[in-house]
């Protein structure tokens, strides 16, 4: 998906700003906004609070829903700075053996292959194992313009804290969705009068439920600032490696998507190069909106009622 196509995803949402709503946000917001077999991301510059606001979503709703909090790639002397009914995951990877979860992909940028184009299909697997089984994702970027084009529609709603100054480092141009999205962000937070304001509101933008807006996210009840800092010098302490290897395990470990799972290509994406993965959920949900006929074939444009995502389908 282009950025032009995800813009067109955005506004087919009907989302409205509810700024004047969330002065006094209601205390069940986030509960519409965060639900099972979804994923979110996180977006923010260093020091905006993206771990203090993943930790109480990890605190807050996996209580709510019975979910299992577990956290990936954490550094093994901060384990201790976590609840001991946490569990640790080494690697991305180690998600497929867990259901029932609420999982935190810090760094997701360096702990996920979203620049290297061999492993997108991978990547989409990936992104779409907690739709398949009762599970939530969260994952914070530092660089979100890593997830433009074909993985942005694959996230519930975006969490944006304060983005940084320059834009141009965390989007490819201002015009693209989610540049527009931190621009907006950046016009409410500058409304904060102080840093500890901003730690602790978030700007949602959440088109599963056309909703977006500032929402204040507490801390979790076993916050305390070493959480904030658990990656600092992490990578810079690791061994230098051989300079040829074999892959990593995150690539070792192969995701396979169920067999309902079909691919389409988006009825926006003219150049019919971006295929999408079509859950046999997406394909109950979905109503045919539009019929074409091209060089003796039959094509129907597919429509899912919930998403508002359409995909093209051929029928004979």
């Amino acid at each position: 998906m282009e950025t032009d196509d995800v813009s067109k995803f955005l506004r087919r949402m009907g989302m409205n700003d509810q700024g004047e709503q969330t002065k006094d946000p209601s205390a069940g917001q986030w509960d519409r906004v965060i639900q099972p077999n979804s994923s979110y991301l996180i977006v923010g510059d260093v020091g905006t609070g993206k771990s203090a606001l993943a930790f109480w979503l990890l605190e807050t709703f996996s209580q709510k829903y019975n979910l299992l909090p577990a956290v990936v790639g954490l550094p093994r002397d901060k384990h201790a700075l976590l609840p001991s009914n946490f569990i640790i995951l080494d690697d991305p990877g180690e998600c497929t053996r867990h259901e029932n979860t609420i999982t935190f992909i810090d760094e997701a940028d360096l702990q996920l292959p979203m620049e290297d184009t061999k492993a997108r299909e991978y990547v989409v697997n990936f992104l779409s194992l907690p739709r398949h089984r009762k599970q939530i994702f969260l994952l914070a970027f530092h660089f979100p313009r890593l997830v433009l084009g074909r993985y942005l529609p694959f996230f519930s709603a975006f969490l944006l804290k304060r983005p940084p100054y320059l834009l141009e480092f965390a989007s490819k141009s201002k015009g693209d969705a989610l540049g527009q999205m931190m621009t907006r962000a950046e016009e409410r937070f500058g409304e904060f009068p102080s840093e500890n304001d901003v730690v602790k509101n978030t700007y949602v933008v959440a088109p599963r439920i056309r909703w977006q807006g500032m929402l204040g996210n507490p801390l979790c009840s076993f916050w305390q600032q070493d959480l904030s800092e658990v990656w600092a010098g992490a990578r810079v302490e690791e061994k230098k490696k051989p300079a040829k290897q074999k892959q990593p395990e995150l690539f070792e470990q192969k995701i396979i998507a169920p067999p309902s799972v079909i691919k389409g290509w988006l009825a926006d994406d003219e150049a019919m190069k971006c295929d999408y993965p079509v859950t046999g959920e997406m394909q109950r949900r979905a109503r045919q909106v539009e019929e074409h006929s091209y060089s003796g074939s039959g094509y129907v444009i597919m429509e899912d009622e919930v998403t508002g995502i359409r995909w093209v389908k051929q029928v004979y």
